[in-house]
């Protein structure tokens, strides 16, 4: 799955990506086309890659070089047309040659400035030949025309017509076809240099990419995660986004811990408003940090890299199709037990599902679900406000209310009873105290578990 894709759903990747502080339009393009990791190798080389240059964002000496380097970079032109134009062997225009004057300028330019602030970077080819190339008096100046240095003749012409008091069409023409000539040779010239060319305009974008998700990380107070095999585990998650809302009034968000492993799945037990939601919606957006190689909003954690992640929120799709919302959920579960036979490396998170049947059916489908799942080895959460009893599964329910306020932490229970603290809830927004004590009074009357 490409990030542009995961940037659409409810878990709040959007926000992330416009927090995100890239120089250039080409680092935005390759990071939203970039496709999910997940490679053990690959995610590691990633995060070393951002711990070291975190290490050099965090000396003093450093902060202004970074400030300098980012000015740079939003010199960086999305000049890929450019090239593949070259490589089809089209005849370059004083346009496209200016690009490519511009980026060899700007990449030989950073070569000694990466080099000391920190090793972990792409490394930038040489293009000095390129610049030789495309300017050839040596000025060093972003701009470009077909020099006079590069044909005697054409030099000659040049005066000849600036010395004329008239437009002479017939010098003018032997210029432009000398000029077409020399467009012809300089785009025959830097074909042979179009890999290092592409290298340097990906590289550039990379060193981007790399230091604005280490910037990230410092404004989020993020962590670098551990890469695990079998078990998911976060100490002190938060949601960054809702986090950030809830210090703008003065509050602060209550970070939970969770663990997730395959032969276990976690039920989350509670009632609506009680935060089960937020933290499915965390966890998801935390794997998908995690797999395109960003800090994750946590103390610390560690992180099984799946190729399926199943987020089912209650926000189905399918029912602009006509689907009833419970057919399009139960055909969203039905895709996740088809794949998770071809495949164990899914994490499922679920949110409330059969929420929309009769209790004594939605029961029975969530704890036969658990049960597929548990045997298939998922890394599974499902929060619900059924009382489950399906053996197997590790429950969590949210603490609640204590001494009048709601504690969002997870606490490990054995009670097959959810939580009962709707009312609580609906206490605390302050909701008519007449039907609420009436609803109390029944519920105390009430024999039957539900």
């Amino acid at each position: 799955m490409k990030l542009r894709t995961v940037t659409e759903l409810p878990i709040g990747m959007r926000s992330l990506f416009a927090n995100l502080e890239l120089s250039s339009s080409i680092s935005t393009h390759i990071l939203l086309e970039r496709e999910m990791s997940v490679s053990i190798s690959k995610l590691a080389s990633t995060y070393i890659q951002l711990e070291e240059t975190l290490n050099s964002l965090s000396l003093a000496d450093n902060y202004k070089k970074v400030s300098q380097l980012k000015e740079s970079l939003f010199g960086v032109r999305d000049i890929r047309n450019t090239l593949n134009a070259l490589m089809e062997g089209k005849i370059p225009d004083d346009i496209e040659l200016f690009e490519i004057k511009n980026l060899a300028l700007l990449s030989d330019s950073l070569i000694p400035v990466i080099r000391i602030f920190s090793d972990s970077f792409p490394k930038l080819p040489d293009l000095s030949d390129v610049v030789t190339i495309l300017d050839p008096e040596g000025q060093r100046i972003p701009s470009f025309y077909i020099y006079d240095s590069y044909d005697s003749e054409l030099s000659k012409l040049r005066k000849k017509l600036k010395s004329l008091e008239f437009f002479d069409e017939d010098l003018h023409s032997r210029c432009s076809l000398i000029e077409d000539r020399i467009r012809k040779e300089l785009g025959n010239s830097l074909k042979g240099r179009l890999p290092d060319l592409v290298k340097a305009l990906n590289n550039l974008a990379e060193i981007d990419i790399i230091i604005a998700k280490a910037e990230l990380v410092r404004k989020w107070n993020l962590t670098i995660p551990a890469i695990s095999k079998e078990r998911t585990s976060y100490q002190g998650l938060f949601n960054p986004e809702i986090s950030s809302a809830l210090s703008l009034q003065g509050l602060e968000y209550q970070p939970v811990d969770v663990s997730l492993e395959r032969e276990s799945p976690v039920v989350l037990m509670g009632a609506n408003m009680g935060g089960k939601s937020v933290t499915l919606r965390t966890l998801a957006l935390t794997q998908y940090m995690f797999q395109f190689g960003f800090g994750v909003p946590a103390i610390s954690a560690e992180i099984v890299p799946v190729h399926f992640i199943h987020y089912l929120s209650g926000d189905y799709q399918d029912v602009n199709k006509g689907l009833s919302s419970f057919a399009a959920e139960m055909r969203k579960i039905d895709n996740l037990l088809k794949q998770s036979t071809e495949t164990a490396s899914i994490l499922a998170l679920l949110d409330e599902p059969a929420r929309t049947t009769n209790p004594y059916e939605g029961r029975v489908l969530v704890e036969s679900l658990i049960t597929m799942l548990k045997s298939r080895k998922l890394l599974t959460l499902i929060a619900s406000h059924y009382n489950v009893t399906a053996k197997g599964c590790f429950k969590l329910r949210v603490r609640g209310f204590v001494n009048g306020k709601m504690n969002y932490e997870l606490i490990h229970t054995e009670d097959s009873d959810a939580p009962r603290e709707a009312i609580n809830i609906a206490k605390s927004l302050g909701i008519d105290s007449e039907w609420l004590e009436e609803a109390s009074r029944l519920l105390d009357n009430y024999k039957e578990t539900i």
